[in-house]
């Protein structure tokens, strides 16, 4: 009962990136209990991660509606998880130390939605996948989509890699290149997927910035509102200041920054926000 407070405390505490990170943990271990425990009474016919996973084919897609949202928290091993976790955390909770928990559940979800409609949407109109049936796990397009956003925000912030120092959207861009050119070679509904995250995260960032909400399509609502637009100009917001700041997270963390960066920042996703 002690563990089981402990861990309802830290969740609680948790900021958006934690919580997304345990519940990808939680669901990647217990299927694997589950079936440990299946196949103790010899019943290994059962595969109840399949129940979960996105579909190519659109009839299974319309008997496993739910599987759209929950693919995007099943792996297909523990480094598929790892690396996954490690970049939601990396730039997951850069982003959220600027905007907030909600925006974070926000771009998430919407680049699983999304990157799962990408992936089913390309399965049925190109001819190479014409005939082919294929089923996708993983959280990579959501993860891609905080990326992008992140990226579209300060593309000029620098990440240290050993010892030099690269832009945001470089790194961002070579992933995108990357996935692009895998496709033929394996694994095509994946890369597909972490496309449709990518464009996710960007669109909600332009749209967002100039007053549409794209979150609204995650609701199933029929048209995006407009926002009314205020009187805060995200223009005089000193990028060159931002950038400086965001460099100073990546280099040694979020609690390294004074009062007066702290405020700053969130000074600017408030007013980011709210255009």
């Amino acid at each position: 009962m002690e563990l089981k407070s402990k861990i309802e405390n830290y969740y609680r505490y948790s900021n958006s990136v934690q919580r997304i990170i345990i519940i990808n943990i939680i669901v990647f271990i217990f299927p694997l209990i589950i079936k440990t425990i299946l196949h103790l009474f010899s019943i290994d016919n059962i595969d109840i991660v399949s129940l979960f996973t996105i579909e190519s084919d659109l009839t299974n897609l319309i008997f496993k509606p739910w599987s759209i949202f929950t693919y995007g928290f099943f792996h297909a091993g523990f480094y598929h998880l790892f690396w996954n976790m490690l970049m939601l955390y990396y730039f997951g909770n850069m982003l959220q130390n600027i905007f907030g928990d909600k925006l974070i559940y926000r771009i998430f979800f919407n680049g699983v939605v999304f990157g799962g409609l990408f992936y089913v949407i390309s399965y049925n109109i190109f001819p190479v996948f014409k005939g082919s049936v294929s089923q996708m796990i993983g959280a990579s397009a959501g993860v891609m989509a905080i990326l992008f956003y992140l990226s579209s925000y300060s593309p000029n912030m620098r990440i240290r890699f050993f010892i030099i120092d690269i832009k945001l959207i470089y790194i961002a861009l070579f992933l995108l290149i990357l996935d692009i050119i895998q496709i033929p070679n394996g694994n095509s509904g994946g890369h597909i997927a972490h496309i449709g995250g990518a464009l996710t995260g960007y669109l909600m960032f332009k749209y967002n910035y100039q007053g549409l909400d794209l979150s609204l399509f995650l609701s199933f609502l029929k048209s995006a509102k407009k926002v009314k637009k205020t009187n805060l100009d995200f223009d005089k917001i000193d990028q060159k200041k931002i950038d400086k700041i965001l460099d100073k997270i990546s280099d040694s963390g979020y609690d390294s920054l004074t009062k007066e960066e702290k405020n700053y920042l969130f000074k600017a996703g408030n007013k980011n926000k709210k255009k």
